[in-house]
């Protein structure tokens, strides 16, 4: 686990908020870099009545109104543009095998960034009411390379009937799944396993998890001060504050992948 993750899970740990939020692989991996991009195929998108241009402009709303509104997180998430990609996008399983655990299709490898597609298997999609399934399916250790974002475009599916603001918020929680978090289990949070139609914001949960996944710079922010180093209460207070680090991070679990 790096330092800024450590200082962000301290913080966290030291707060009298309960932090709830999971992660969708076994590692809690991350993109390396700030700037993720999130591109769009060029697989046509038959039955939700968008253009890709539509979708890749959804997307583009939904980086910006969710996931970098987040002050005390380094990601930035920018709008890509339309790839040409292989039909297998449109007509293959996203895992080769089972759902869970998934074990990702070598097919359908996204070398950088998130990648978002139309698909029409129904293995990915249990029932009409799954409107989309994200799997981060190029992880190298806790480095996560690229992600892949399939929406539900059979005939009978319900996100074409979804409002605009819906779209958004749907594409928003599949990007959040595609930078490494898990569902929530607070019912307020972008990342709660149901569609919310009234979800206009993050919520508290899916901020701490962002910003454990990707902390800023400076995760401590605000005011700061300086002490004598001759100071035996400062000593004695760094010296507590590295044995709870410490012993916090060994007792951290993760959770088992999640997938939805």
């Amino acid at each position: 686990m790096d330092y800024k993750k450590q200082v962000a899970l301290l913080l966290m740990l030291l707060s009298t908020q309960v932090w709830s939020f999971t992660f969708n692989n076994s590692v809690g991996a991350s993109f390396e870099n700030d700037e993720v991009r999130v591109d769009v195929s060029n697989q046509t998108c038959s039955q939700l009545g968008i253009t890709q241009s539509e979708l890749l402009s959804l997307a583009g709303e939904a980086v910006n109104i969710y996931w970098n509104s987040v002050h005390t997180s380094r990601l930035e998430l920018t709008k890509g543009s339309i790839v040409s990609t292989s039909s297998l996008f449109r007509t293959d399983p996203i895992c080769s095998g089972s759902l869970n655990p998934c074990i990702p299709n070598p097919d359908l490898i996204v070398p950088s960034g998130i990648l978002i597609a139309c698909n029409t298997n129904a293995a990915n999609f249990a029932s009409t009411a799954v409107l989309a399934l994200t799997v981060p399916n190029n992880i190298s250790g806790d480095k996560l390379n690229g992600a892949l974002i399939l929406i539900n475009d059979n005939a009978s599916n319900q996100f074409a009937g979804k409002s605009r603001e819906e779209k958004i918020s749907i594409l928003a929680h599949e990007i959040g799944h595609a930078i490494g978090l898990g569902h929530s289990p607070v019912d307020d949070s972008l990342m709660f396993h149901l569609s919310i139609d009234t979800r206009q914001a993050l919520g508290w949960d899916d901020i701490d998890g962002v910003t454990y996944l990707y902390p800023s710079e400076q995760p401590l922010g605000g005011c700061g001060s300086i002490e004598n180093q001759n100071s035996k209460s400062g000593f004695l207070i760094g010296l507590l504050l590295t044995f709870f680090l410490g012993s916090s991070i060994r007792s951290f679990k993760f959770q088992r992948p999640r997938i939805a």
